[in-house]
């Protein structure tokens, strides 16, 4: 899934990082989990990974990633559709099969709809939003007949929402569509599933990451990757969260030009300059573990005076370092009169720390 700070291409740097430091077990707390790209390869590198968002849809994911069991059963379902064969597999061909079914999706964030045709929403094409609508709908049918269990709803939810960014007419964020059909947003929407990587079987959290924290005593590892700009993820992801959100217990209020729904109770203060270094010394005094590794941008919003000082104080003064990666930056946008980056790459640091 493409998205703001997606760390995909820096698992490399982590894991050697963690190697070098001697961190190579146990329990990794993963507050910020986003895509769940880290939780992931924590799994897969043998950490048993406690993921975590404010978001449900990355709650989802992180679901998906680390806490769903390998072969969730699907037999009751299988047998109800009259699939040849009983998996998961035979499942997701099943949902790629489906015929279109407008409904919220076509309605709101497609021009063939009448809400997205007056605001002028180009988000998918009309025959991607209706199939969308028609996945999405038979996962929530499915769910509440008990067809399927919530590992194997979670699982197919995840693909479907990795499956529309895949065709979804943007830059990569929700904040804006393109004005024209982009090739990708032309492809038929196909659901793949995701990885679901080797290792002990961790567990998902929906909640804001000082909840997670102090939820999670005693870890190994609490490895940091919050927001470092000013760009708030419920705005910026919007779409993806209704997906995961559904829309089937009541009418869903959606504003403004891009069909924003409410999400006053899902600003990060870590996104507030104001705020997020205060937010940083609160997370760091309430977590109990032995090391501590931050993942941040060379442009984010905390200075790094403030991260060396709040690390050090947390923990052996002397094993505090920081590690330095050049990486070309993930543009959502071009250069504009309003906006210009301050060049392609872009250096991202892990501070780490350990209390042990």
């Amino acid at each position: 899934m493409r998205y703001l700070g997606n760390k995909t291409r820096l698992l490399g740097f982590i894991r050697r990082v963690l190697r070098a430091r001697g961190i190579w077990s146990g329990v990794a707390v993963d507050p910020f989990s986003g895509t769940a790209s880290v939780a992931r390869a924590l799994k897969r590198w043998g950490f048993t990974v406690a993921a975590g968002d404010i978001m449900e849809y990355g709650y989802v994911l992180a679901r998906a990633a680390v806490a769903v069991s390998d072969a969730p059963a699907v037999g009751a379902l299988a047998s109800h559709l009259r699939l040849r064969h009983p998996g998961l597999p035979a499942v997701l061909r099943h949902l790629n099969r489906l015929p279109p079914r407008p409904a919220f999706i076509h309605e709101h964030y497609s021009p063939a709809g009448h809400a997205g045709a007056l605001a002028g929403r180009m988000y998918f094409t009309p025959d991607n939003a209706a199939r969308i609508d028609a996945v999405r709908t038979a996962l929530h049918d499915w769910r509440a007949a008990r067809l399927v269990d919530d590992d194997a709803h979670d699982l197919l939810l995840a693909a479907l929402i990795e499956a529309a960014d895949r065709v979804a007419n943007t830059t990569g964020v929700y904040a804006a569509f393109v004005k024209s059909w982009q090739p990708n947003a032309l492809r038929p929407l196909t659901l793949r599933l995701p990885p679901s990587p080797a290792g002990p079987r961790g567990c998902a959290y929906r909640a804001d990451a000082l909840t997670l924290v102090r939820a999670r005593p005693g870890c190994e590892l609490l490895y940091l990757d919050p927001p470092y700009n000013n760009r708030q993820y419920a705005g910026y992801y919007h779409i993806p969260e209704v997906l995961a959100l559904g829309w089937f217990d009541g009418p869903v209020p959606l504003r403004g030009k891009t069909g924003l729904i409410a999400d006053a109770h899902k600003r990060s203060d870590w996104s507030s300059s104001r705020r997020c270094e205060a937010a940083l010394e609160e997370l760091v005094a309430a977590a109990d573990c032995r090391h501590i590794v931050m993942s941040y941008n060379a442009e984010g919003l905390i200075p790094e005076p403030t991260i060396e000082r709040v690390l050090r104080a947390a923990g052996r003064r002397a094993s505090y370092r920081r590690y330095r990666r050049s990486y070309r930056r993930y543009r959502s946008d071009a250069d504009s009169e309003t906006r210009r980056y301050r060049g392609d790459l872009v250096d991202e640091y892990l501070y780490c720390v350990d209390r042990a």
